[in-house]
């Protein structure tokens, strides 16, 4: 079962350094989520859209021309000079003015969506973060244990080489073992500390993360969905969602760009004192659509629309077939981690266990010995690895199904 698995992992949190507090999976995915760095530029776009649209479908401006006529200098006879104050207010046609508010509110939309594809990426690499220096804090403990019980029998083969009954290259085999096992260690130590780094940047750590501090979270079921459930399930996701509203805003881009081939008609008036008569003035200005009728910006955007309708099928297809191989993956992973004790742990540490009792007795096969011990410690962090990929190939299913919340 996973649950014995798991609990090898939990082992080296039985207590605690004094004053760490534990960091869970979950408190790192939500922390991520509100306080992580890398969200805070699409969080201003998303505030900046909003605030946007408030202000759109707003009428536009009006002009205003003042003048005055028959300016001359003063050693010249004084004449009537004319004045003229007019306004002009354009008028927008063809339901242009709705258009621009609904491409802003769509344009809103679009920024919420983009932040929140940016968290569902930042929790997903979280939990990768996180699950990997689980892995390598894990890891070490191991690799810890076993060079431990090493340095004992190294120990014990140095009495034997000196008492005669041993030969020194069986002292050798051990030697180079534990060399080998302090390497491992290395690497396992900078694998933690690269891991430790990028989940403290996702999570926007003021202080670095102590490994101690994580918990090996409890294993998560797998998603039983049919072929119907997964098509529903990944049109709540952010990406498919997005691509929806991509279409939408295309969409709309494109309607506009149409409906301003009508030409808007400029309404003009105003006051006129010409030779000493106050007069009204009145108008009216269009522009007479014989050459240009913004052909060139509708193509472009009609063009823009079926383009963003090709992403959104490519986005709900990638997603259903995303959904297919993670629960695929997560499955497989989880049946092999439920056997792991069974067909792993257990017959190494058999093996182990004789080698060790025939060590004991004096038995001269340092190589059996080494081989079992090695062994063991490998397939013990196989199980931990093991246990650590099925996590995250079931959170991979979740998320692929919308389903992204930690349990």
């Amino acid at each position: 079962m996973l649950t014995v698995v798991f609990a090898l992992c939990l082992v080296v949190l039985s207590a605690l350094p004094a004053g760490a507090e534990p960091f869970t999976l979950a408190q790192a995915v939500d922390r991520a989520r509100v306080s992580s760095p890398l969200r805070d530029s699409a969080a201003a776009l998303a505030d900046g859209a909003r605030l946007a649209a408030t202000f759109a479908g707003r009428p536009l401006n009006p002009t205003t021309d003042v003048r005055i006529e028959n300016l001359t200098p003063r050693t010249n006879p004084i004449v009537d000079r004319d004045i003229f104050a007019v306004v002009t207010q354009p008028i927008e046609l063809g339901g242009k003015r709705t258009l621009r508010k609904d491409l802003a509110e769509t344009d809103r939309d679009v920024a919420a969506l983009v932040l929140r594809s940016i968290e569902r990426q930042l929790a997903l690499d979280t939990v990768h973060a996180y699950m990997r220096a689980v892995r390598a804090r894990d890891a070490l403990a191991t690799l810890s244990s076993q060079q431990e019980g090493l340095t004992t029998l190294v120990a014990t083969m140095r009495r034997r080489v000196e008492e005669g009954f041993s030969a020194e290259s069986d002292l050798l085999r051990f030697q180079t073992e534990a060399a080998r096992l302090a390497v491992e260690r290395t690497r396992t130590s900078v694998e933690l500390a690269r891991a430790l780094q990028e989940l403290g940047t996702l999570t926007g750590a003021t202080a670095p993360v102590d490994a101690e501090q994580l918990i090996s979270p409890e294993p998560v079921g797998v998603p039983t969905l049919d072929e119907a459930a997964i098509a529903d399930a990944v049109k709540q996701r952010a990406d498919v969602q997005l691509a929806a509203l991509r279409l939408q805003r295309a969409t709309a881009a494109a309607n506009l760009e149409h409906q301003r081939r009508i030409p808007d008609p400029a309404v003009s008036a105003g006051y006129k004192r010409t030779q000493g008569h106050d007069t009204a003035v009145a108008g009216v200005v269009i522009a007479v659509p014989l050459f240009e009728r913004n052909a060139q910006a509708a193509a472009v955007t009609r063009a823009a629309a079926r383009a963003a309708e090709a992403d959104h099928e490519t986005a709900r297809l990638r997603a259903i077939a995303e959904a297919h191989s993670t629960l695929a993956a997560a499955r497989a992973l989880t049946a092999a981690a439920a056997g792991v004790q069974r067909d792993l742990l257990a017959p190494a540490e058999g093996v182990r266990n004789a080698a060790q009792a025939m060590f004991r007795e004096g038995a001269t096969d340092v190589l059996k010995l080494v081989d079992a011990e090695r062994v063991y410690a490998d397939v013990r962090r196989d199980a931990l690895s093991l246990a650590v990929d099925a996590y995250i190939a079931a959170i991979d299913a979740r998320f692929a199904l919308a389903q992204e919340q930690i349990p």
